[in-house]
């Protein structure tokens, strides 16, 4: 009767572990089902990839014959987005293959056979032979850049449409009561003069009858005006207040300007015929905030025929890279206290529109030249990027405007990018 109960409960264990097992393999079916348009990769216990399929080997970069035998973690998963280490023993994969858990992990970094990396979602379950022991792991994963920066590229256009909606809005209700100040400050300032000139002659009516004793008491009375209101003072300031006046109407008139062109550069998604140079003036006025306590700012515009383009699209890249030659520069201005310098030239050459933004920030450092323009990859502190905007950036000119973006740079000097556009498009 012992023999028979604890047979039973032998018995019962093992139907409780065959049950786990067939829950955790439909747990993993089920997963892999979700992703069966997904690159799959195999390891054996070792780690090693013993199968990959074309999709795998197409997001990677590798041919079957390269990759078959590597380690995987070591070829693909083995540093963080920042480029440090990332240890084998805290890899999903490795506790897949350890203890028989299945992990799904959102957001991972994979690395192509480049060097250049990419954010990925994917799931990894262990395999298991007749005997149900371990023998590897599988892992199936997406490459989440495309779709991110898509996402990216989105937000980012329509916080621009919103700024846009919100520079026309601005710029028309300043408009009209700025036109009122302008004209009467003008206006002022010539009734002024005018008054000046009667009041001179008023002076000298004044000292021609000051002999006579018959106005002493006028001429008293007008000199003690005169002292009160120091009409010496205001001969001699008067015109200085209304010309600075006049200057401060003339940059707001500008600044209303450029916000009503900023605001109609990006209210169209067609390609239109435009002045380079224009756009460049407007985006400035826009990003003027992002620059200013940091840099003093220079434009050398060359003599630019018309270019086909979104006109949107040029100016959010003008503002993402000059934002960013602040944001360089204000890390050296922390180091050195001194202001740094932007400057922004356009020409042409070869059938190109060139434009060329420079800084005097800390420059690129060699090790990470090659990501800059990756997806998510940014050196900058937490909360400053995201590091959308030079993929952006690279999407909007390369893909859209097929044009050019690269860049120029030397550490603790500075940095040059260049945007090429072609000045005639299909």
């Amino acid at each position: 009767m012992v023999d028979e109960t604890a047979d039973i409960k032998s018995l019962q264990k093992k139907i409780a572990g065959l049950l786990e097992t067939l829950k955790q393999v439909n747990y993993q079916n089920s997963m892999m089902l979700n992703w069966v348009n997904g690159a799959v990769i195999t390891v054996d216990r070792e780690g090693r990839v013993i199968q990959a399929n074309k999709a795998a080997l197409t997001a990677l970069g590798w041919t079957e014959e390269e990759f078959i035998g590597r380690h995987q973690h070591d070829t693909i998963h083995h540093s963080q987005e920042d480029g440090s280490e990332y240890p084998y023993d805290f890899c999903p994969e490795f506790a897949a293959i350890e203890d028989g858990s299945s992990h799904h992990v959102n957001g991972d970094v994979f690395w192509h056979k480049d060097g250049t990396s990419f954010s990925a979602d994917f799931i990894v379950c262990p395999t298991r032979n007749d005997s149900n022991e371990i023998t590897g792991a599988v892992m199936t994963f997406r490459n989440l850049t495309e779709q991110r920066l898509q996402e990216a590229k989105r937000i980012q256009s329509m916080k621009l449409e919103s700024i846009g909606e919100l520079a026309a809005g601005i710029a028309h209700e300043i408009n009209t009561p700025i036109q009122f100040i302008g004209s009467n400050i003008s206006f002022l300032r010539d009734s002024f003069a005018d008054l000046l000139q009667v009041i001179k002659a008023y002076g000298r009516l004044r000292d021609e009858l000051r002999g006579s004793t018959r106005y002493d008491e006028v001429i008293k009375d007008i000199i003690n005006i005169e002292e009160t209101a120091d009409i010496a003072y205001l001969e001699d300031e008067a015109p200085k207040a209304f010309a600075q006046t006049i200057d401060g109407v003339a940059r707001v008139t500008k600044l209303v300007l450029g916000l009503k062109g900023f605001a109609h550069s990006g209210a169209s998604e067609n390609m239109s015929e435009v002045d380079i140079n224009e756009i460049i003036t407007n985006s400035l006025i826009v990003c003027h905030n992002a620059y200013k306590y940091v840099a003093e700012l220079a434009t050398e515009f060359g003599d630019l025929p018309t270019v086909k383009v979104y006109p949107g699209d040029i100016g959010q890249v003008i503002i993402n890279l000059v934002i960013n030659a602040a944001h360089a520069i204000a890390e050296q201005k922390e180091k050195t206290g001194a202001m740094g310098a932007i400057k922004i030239r356009t020409s042409h050459d070869n059938g190109m529109a060139v434009i060329a933004i420079s800084d005097t920030g800390g420059g690129i450092p060699e090790n990470i030249r090659q990501r800059v323009f990756d997806p998510f990859f940014t050196t900058k502190k937490v909360g400053q990027g995201s590091g959308q905007g030079l993929a952006i950036c690279r999407t909007l000119i390369h893909d859209k405007h097929r044009g050019e973006i690269s860049f120029e740079s030397t550490v603790d000097k500075g940095t040059t990018f260049y945007i090429r556009l072609p000045l005639h498009q299909k």
